[in-house]
């Protein structure tokens, strides 16, 4: 079972996202509200993915992601970035990425953060095998 950490100050956000995550059974999901707690928590649960809030107090999501780039075991923790910045209607039905990270607009279809999960999770499978 993988390992998705759930990172926004919007504890409802996670809180949804996670019982959607864990409905499929493939999901072992955890929250985590607090921006500046990140590090601790992904060292302590060890994350196959995270799925992350840009804006957010204290530290954004690009601090966050910053931070885990800079720690040699997490420099290739796949991350998902959600965003109220951009709508799906402003995405024009496609996927946005910046800085080899995917942003996919809040609030979030289930069905497409389910598809971008498998994708990121199998790039992380191939490059762990080569």
């Amino acid at each position: 079972m993988k390992k998705i950490l759930l990172v926004d100050d919007e504890m409802t956000s996670t809180r949804l996202l996670r019982l959607g995550l864990e409905r499929t059974g493939l999901f072992e999901v955890r929250e985590q509200n607090q921006s500046r707690r990140v590090l601790e928590t992904v060292r302590e649960v060890q994350p196959d993915l995270v799925v992350m809030d840009v804006c957010m107090p204290g530290m954004d999501g690009g601090d966050v992601a910053r931070v885990l780039r800079s720690q040699p075991e997490f420099r290739n923790l796949p991350i998902i970035f959600l965003t109220s910045m951009v709508s799906d209607d402003d995405a024009g039905g496609q996927l946005l990425k910046s800085g080899g990270f995917v942003f996919l607009p809040k609030p979030v279809n289930l069905t497409q953060l389910l598809i971008e999960i498998d994708r990121q999770l199998a790039v992380t499978a191939v490059a762990s095998n080569a």
